[in-house]
C-alpha cells in the first residue's frame, strides 16, 4: 500500500486529500501547511499527522510519496527535496513558477527512478481521453487546428498567481499540445484587464502556430459573471479539426461528438453535474499510484509540463510585450 504526505492544505490540496483518502491501496500519513491553523485543523479533524516542517516530510521513511500542491514558486524546492529523499512525487500544475525552475525539476528528474506525475487532470477526463484516442488511431487524420475555451464565474484578481488568468490556461495549453503532438512555433496573446488597479489580465486569448503550419486558438476568461457549480470550469469547450475528422468536446451542454469518414459518433458521457470533470480529479491519483506500483507509463510527465511551461510563458511575455514570441526566445 502506497503511503503518502501532503504538502500545501490550500483549495486543490483539499481536494486531493478527499479524493486520496476515499482511494483503495494507499493512506496519507501526513499533512504539512505553512498555514499552522489550517494545518491543525485538518489533521486533529481528519486523526493525520501534522509535520511541523518540509524537512520532517521528506525525511520520513514511512512516506514513499509526497503530494506537492503549494504555491508555483515553490514546486522546485518541494520536488527536488522530494526525489533527494527517494519518494515519488505528484505536482500540481503549473510546474512551476519560471523555466529556470521547471528545467531544474526535469533535470532532477532525469536522474531519479522515482515517478513525478503532474496534476494535469483534464488528460484524465473521459471526453478528452476519448478525443487523443481519435487523433492516435488517424480518425481525424492531420491535425490542422485546434480552437479550445474556457470560462468562469468570477472575475480573478489575485496577483499573488504568477501566471494570473494564464494559471488556469494551462490546463487548455496542455491539451492543445498533447493533441496536436507538437511544440508550438510561435505564441501570440491578447487580453483584457477588467480592473484598472490590477496588472492582472482577466480575460486572454492565444493563438499557437504550429512547424507544420497548424493553428491553435485558446480563449480563458475569469470575467463571466453567471453562477455555476464548476467555478473555474464554466464552460469548457474544445474542437479539434483534423484533414479526415472533426472532435468536439462541450462540457457544458451537451455530449462529446466525432464527425469523420467512418461518420458521426456521440459520446455517451452524462453532462448533468460534470461527473466527468471531478472523476478526473480522482482517477489522475489513480493512474499515479498505478505508476508507482507497477512501473505503468506516467500519463503527465514533467517532459509534457515543461512545454506547457514554455508555452504560458511566452504568452506571458506575448501579453506584455503585444508581439509574437517565438518558443525559443522565452525569458
Amino acid at each position: 500500500m502506497s503511503q503518502l504526505a501532503i504538502c500545501g492544505l490550500g483549495n486543490i490540496g483539499k481536494v486531493h486529500l478527499e479524493n486520496l483518502r476515499s482511494l483503495r491501496g494507499c493512506r496519507v500519513v501526513g499533512l504539512f501547511d505553512r498555514n499552522s491553523k489550517q494545518l491543525e485543523r485538518l489533521s486533529t479533524g481528519l486523526g493525520i499527522r501534522a509535520y511541523a516542517s518540509a524537512d520532517e516530510v521528506f525525511a520520513d521513511p514511512e512516506v514513499g510519496a509526497v503530494v506537492v500542491a503549494t504555491p508555483s514558486g515553490s514546486h522546485r524546492e518541494y520536488v527536488v527535496r522530494a526525489l533527494d529523499a527517494g519518494k515519488h512525487v505528484f505536482v500540481e500544475k503549473p510546474l512551476a513558477g519560471t523555466l529556470a525552475d521547471a528545467e531544474a525539476i526535469v533535470a532532477a528528474k532525469s536522474t531519479s527512478d522515482r515517478i513525478v506525475q503532474v496534476g494535469f487532470c483534464e488528460r484524465f477526463n473521459v471526453n478528452y481521453m476519448e478525443a487523443r484516442r481519435a487523433v492516435l488511431e488517424g480518425r481525424l487524420g492531420r491535425i490542422r487546428a485546434i480552437q479550445s475555451s474556457r470560462t468562469a464565474p468570477y472575475a480573478f484578481s489575485d496577483p499573488s498567481w504568477e501566471l494570473g488568468v494564464l494559471d488556469t490556461a494551462v490546463h487548455n495549453f496542455d491539451l492543445i499540445l498533447w493533441l496536436k503532438g507538437q511544440r508550438p512555433r510561435s505564441v501570440l496573446a491578447r487580453g483584457v484587464q477588467v480592473y484598472p488597479d490590477s496588472d492582472i489580465f482577466h480575460a486572454v486569448t492565444t493563438i499557437f502556430t504550429f512547424p507544420d503550419g497548424a493553428i491553435a486558438t485558446d480563449q480563458i476568461s475569469w470575467v463571466k459573471d453567471d453562477f455555476h457549480p464548476l467555478h473555474q470550469c464554466a464552460r469548457s469547450r474544445m474542437v479539434v479539426q483534423g484533414d479526415g475528422g472533426v472532435f468536439e468536446i462541450d462540457l457544458g451542454s451537451r455530449p462529446s461528438s466525432q464527425l469523420s469518414a467512418q461518420g458521426f459518433r456521440a459520446m455517451d458521457t452524462i453532462i448533468l453535474g460534470h461527473s466527468e470533470y471531478y472523476g478526473c480529479l480522482k482517477l489522475q491519483f489513480e493512474f499515479f499510484l498505478k505508476s508507482i506500483e507497477s512501473g505503468a507509463p506516467v500519463l503527465a510527465p514533467v517532459e509534457d509540463a515543461f512545454e506547457v511551461e514554455r508555452a504560458a510563458l511566452a504568452a506571458l511575455d506575448s501579453l506584455r510585450s503585444g508581439r509574437e514570441v517565438e518558443l525559443g526566445h522565452v525569458p
